[in-house]
């Protein structure tokens, strides 16, 4: 057998290695990686940045936003993220202080309340906020705004720029705003179709929906922006009499709203219950869809 020299055998190695060295592919690096709290933002956040950056939505879709508590490995998303968008006015109760210390530790964090007009709470509203017991103010501003499309366009030029700076990408937001104003026009259409739009809903939830397209909400079960409120019997007591004095056609209710009350009222009222997937995209593929959805939900049980 004839032997080959070690030199030669080195050679050998190192010209069949040379082609995984030489590839004409260059190596790309890590996409930046973006954490949103809740799906229904992620999916706005998710079609602005498209494949140019990871999404990662912290709160799992179907769980109600306002009482999430994080574990030890939300934590670490969150302190691991390039930047944090996050809704803010109080909405994601459980994750306020840990968004605060991760501020304090250098991370982004963009808060979508903070950069729109805010829909403010009447003033008895404001009293009944500013006296709950849970230890959360919630007279900060009503947190439900992506619940209106033109919401999103006055803070999407804002969340655009947070997201380049943290990241260094390059996102232009010109389609997304044309998108987001499209979709306000289908849904105008969608509420057009009925004669009157007048609404209890599961907790003070509405509010920008109700302002937008013309509804009107008599009063919600559990009055307060937090579904981590409750309701007296009185105030339950008022509700119905004010639903039947509107001639409201459906109670409204969603996550966070005890069924059990829920269905007693619609069942005294000689109404249907129906049920709003208001804070979760719920097999919505995208934001468009999560709100025609809704829209052709309440519009339905209205007509």
């Amino acid at each position: 057998m004839r032997m080959i020299p070690k030199t030669a055998l080195s050679l050998v190695c190192l010209v069949a290695l040379l082609p995984a060295c030489s590839s004409s592919e260059p190596e790309t690096s890590a996409r930046p990686n973006i954490v949103v709290t809740y799906s229904v933002l992620g999916s706005v956040v998710s079609e602005l940045v498209g494949d140019r950056a990871t999404v990662t939505v912290l709160i799992p879709d179907g769980q109600d936003p306002h009482d999430f508590q994080p574990s030890a490995r939300d934590i670490e998303t969150i302190n691991n993220a390039d930047i944090v968008i996050s809704n803010g006015l109080d909405f994601e109760e459980g994750l306020e202080d840990v968004l605060a210390s991760a501020i304090e530790n250098g991370v982004s964090v963009y808060m979508v309340g903070e950069n729109m007009t805010v829909r403010e709470p009447d003033e008895d509203h404001a009293e009944e906020d500013h006296a709950e017991e849970d230890g959360h103010d919630h007279g900060a501003g009503d947190p439900h705004l992506w619940l209106s499309p033109l919401s999103f366009t006055q803070a999407l030029p804002s969340l655009t720029t947070a997201i380049n700076k943290a990241t260094g990408l390059s996102i232009d937001e010109t389609t997304a705003l044309d998108q987001l104003t499209k979709l306000d026009n289908e849904i105008t259409e969608v509420i057009d179709t009925i004669e009157s739009c007048v609404m209890v809903s599961g907790h003070d939830e509405m509010g920008y929906f109700a302002d937008r397209y013309g509804c009107t909400v008599i009063g919600a079960i559990i009055p307060s922006f937090s579904t981590t409120s409750e309701a007296t019997a009185k105030q339950i007591a008022d509700l119905k009499v004010l639903a039947a004095s509107n001639n409201v056609k459906a109670v409204f209710t969603g996550l966070g709203t005890p069924a059990e009350v829920s269905e007693q009222l619609a069942s005294e009222l000689g109404i249907a219950a129906v049920s709003l997937s208001t804070h979760y995209l719920n097999g919505a593929a995208n934001y468009r869809e999560f709100m025609l959805n809704l829209a052709n939900q309440i519009a339905e049980a209205l007509r």
